[in-house]
């Protein structure tokens, strides 16, 4: 393998540290039949995924434990006037302050596994990813194709559906926050380029009834600096780095503050630019390094004090990424990052967010309004190699490797998603007997698609005589399918969680409940051409005479509701210890199985729950110099959304087949 240099450098006011990563893909998956079949061929290069957990074993219905410490830059609050106590034995941590439950808390006093970064410490550590943040927190992992989306599990619990298809592959298993915008949904996940932060709290263990679908894991929030009204702020990073025998890197951020109108009025742009080198040689291309990826993102802040109680928000983000081939090399070729293969892939990711947040501090309560757009376009090209799927496993049955006849095989898929979610959030200003918070959920989601495959190794009909007489179903043709569809998500929950502190400051007792109800609708029409026409076609209920194709339409809705609820209980020891006990419910919505079709599995995928039973405490020790948290949790995961293996029928032909979708 290549070894790996690198060298760094830091400018204006933060420092950064390049470092060097290798990347995964997925093999299979990009149209309607890809995931049913692995390339042989291929070689992914391995993602280090740390677990941080000392080896504890973090599957369904497995007890699991977690031990961390907790050392990150402090959201800074004004230093306190002077007094006469005397100084402590030690250099005290500071207080570090988060939102988890939607009102401003100590880290510390916060029931459940929770994690934070300052935005500070994340920049001096040269963070630019999500991963960076990620890395270093217990019992969190995250893992990354090759072209440019991202997976995150946290506690064991994952989406093992997951593709980067874009369609119909499940919903995440963590609830991913960027302020109080919930960007995790349908389609890939983009591995957004942040920076400016003023902190990442991670929230482990299942927050539904707070944060509701897809945080049945746990959540990640991360809050961006907010505008300040009165000073002028410069800050920005540089970094540059060389791979032996691989391209050049470099990085390059800024973020500006503008006082508008004094203690009313400011505005906070943030943009970055990255430029990853590559390292595999795809030598029959003559494009050596050939993976690279550049990625630049611009964020807008706009904050007005419109009256003494009430606060206006308006937040653009424009992220954008293109991968240039994928870090994939051939069987045996690990030492030499070779790939001989002739696909032209790549991937294109263009994220946008459009949000307005309002705060208005009423005499009881503080009433939140969080109105976004987000969207998602996509256009992919990778290899699928379905049909050299097809013939190894029709040769498996005789012990024999098939001839790399189709060895060329790719599908291009282009992705638009449009979310609208609302959300009103009424929160008690704490401190009482009791504290309350209630609110109101919509989210509006819609996904089109459309996607073409082809066997560019199919030599074409030079003259067009076979295909005027045979249609799709002329086998000297390079397209194999071409199709089209859309997804539509509707949600809307009502959720609510009150606080009894029976022995203020000692014990307190709080519980939650959120109701949902949800639709999905779900279809894809598919035509298919050439050597797939005539295996799809061999069933007669799948041919179309009046296009001269076979032809598969599928169409499901799903609807559900359902309940989430909290239970929680607080003894503070002592100011400085707290024991915690709760158990949560976490929630994943179902999805349409489009492998159905092919007789591969249930129509429908049904929706999953965790339950999260945990006991923990979390201590402050020696005047506030050392910190420590212990948990210990059992989660119980019903009826888990997972991959099945089976036998799939192409028409009257029968294949084995894995990556199908189903409920284990």
């Amino acid at each position: 393998m290549k070894p790996v240099v690198s060298m760094c450098m830091a400018l204006a006011c933060a420092a950064t540290a390049a470092t060097s990563a290798w990347a995964q893909e997925e093999t299979g998956g990009g149209s309607f039949l890809d995931e049913l079949f692995a390339d042989p061929s291929a070689s992914p290069m391995p993602t280090p995924t740390p677990q941080a957990d000392g080896g504890a074993s973090e599957g369904a219905g497995e007890d699991a434990g977690e031990l961390q410490t907790i050392a990150v830059e402090p959201l800074r609050e004004p230093a306190p006037a002077p007094t006469a106590a005397p100084p402590p034995r030690g250099r005290q941590l500071e207080e570090i302050v988060v939102t988890a439950s939607f009102r401003e808390q100590d880290i510390q006093d916060v029931i459940g596994g929770a994690h934070v970064f300052g935005g500070q410490a994340l920049d001096k550590a040269g963070a630019t990813g999500v991963e960076d943040y990620l890395i270093e927190v217990p019992s969190v992992s995250l893992q990354k194709s090759g072209n440019g989306t991202a997976k995150i599990s946290m506690r064991g619990i994952s989406n093992v559906n997951e593709s980067d298809l874009g369609y119909a592959d499940g919903s995440p298993t963590t609830g991913v926050y960027l302020n109080d915008v919930a960007i995790q949904g349908s389609g890939v996940f983009p591995d957004l380029n942040i920076f400016d932060l003023a902190r990442v709290e991670v929230l482990k263990g299942p927050q539904g009834t707070l944060y509701g679908e897809g945080s049945m894991g746990g959540a990640i929030k991360m809050v961006t600096r907010a505008p300040n009204p009165n000073e002028w702020e410069l800050r920005g990073a540089v970094s540059a780095s060389r791979t032996e025998q691989g391209d050049d890197s470099w990085d390059g951020r800024v973020a500006v503050n503008v006082p508008l109108a004094a203690d009313r009025l400011g505005m906070r742009v943030v943009a970055t630019r990255r430029h990853t080198g590559g390292f595999v040689d795809y030598v029959n291309l003559d494009r050596p390094d050939a993976d690279s990826e550049d990625a630049h993102s611009l964020r807008a802040t706009l904050g007005w004090q419109a009256l003494d109680d009430l606060e206006v928000e308006y937040m653009h983000l424009n992220d954008e990424t293109e991968r240039d081939q994928f870090p994939v090399v051939d069987v045996g070729e690990e030492e030499t990052l070779i790939n001989t293969r002739e696909e032209d892939q790549y991937a294109i990711t263009d994220f946008s967010i459009n949000a307005l947040t309002l705060r208005w501090s009423l005499p009881f309560a503080t009433l939140t309004s969080v109105s976004a757009l987000y969207d998602t376009f996509r256009d992919t090209r990778r290899r699928t190699p379905v049909l050299q799927g097809l013939l190894q496993t029709q040769f498996d049955q005789l012990g024999l490797t098939a001839p790399d006849i189709f060895s060329n095989a790719s599908t291009h898929v282009v992705t638009e998603l449009d979310s609208f979610s609302q959300e009103l959030r009424l929160v008690s200003h704490g401190g009482e007997r009791i504290d309350w918070i209630a609110g109101l959920f919509f989210r509006d989601r819609n996904q089109t698609f459309d996607q073409e495959k082809r066997e560019d190794a199919v030599p074409e009909d030079p003259t067009g005589l076979f295909t005027g007489l045979l249609g799709g179903f002329n086998p000297l043709q390079g397209r194999q399918e071409k199709g089209f569809g859309d997804e539509v998500f509707t949600q809307y929950s009502a959720y609510g969680e009150i606080t009894w502190h029976v022995v203020p400051e000692v014990f307190e007792i709080t519980g939650g409940l959120r109701a949902f109800t949800e639709k999905i609708d779900f279809f894809i029409d598919t035509r298919f051409y050439g050597v797939e026409a005539f295996l799809i076609g061999t069933n007669p209920d799948n041919l179309d005479p009046e296009t001269q194709t076979a032809h598969i339409y599928f169409a499901q809705s799903l609807k559900t509701r359902g309940l989430l609820p909290k239970l929680a209980m607080g003894w503070h020891l002592t100011p400085d210890h707290l024991l915690y006990a709760s158990i949560t419910r976490g929630f994943r919505s179902g999805s349409a199985n489009v492998y159905s079709a092919l007789e591969a599995g249930p129509p429908i995928i049904k929706p999953d729950y965790v339950w999260n039973k945990e006991i923990g405490i979390k201590s402050s020790w020696l005047d506030g110099t050392l910190i420590t948290n212990v948990a210990g949790y059992h989660i119980d995961w019903e009826d888990i959304q997972g991959t099945v293996s089976g036998t799939a029928r192409l028409g009257a032909v029968p294949t084995d087949f894995a990556g199908d979708l189903g409920v284990v």
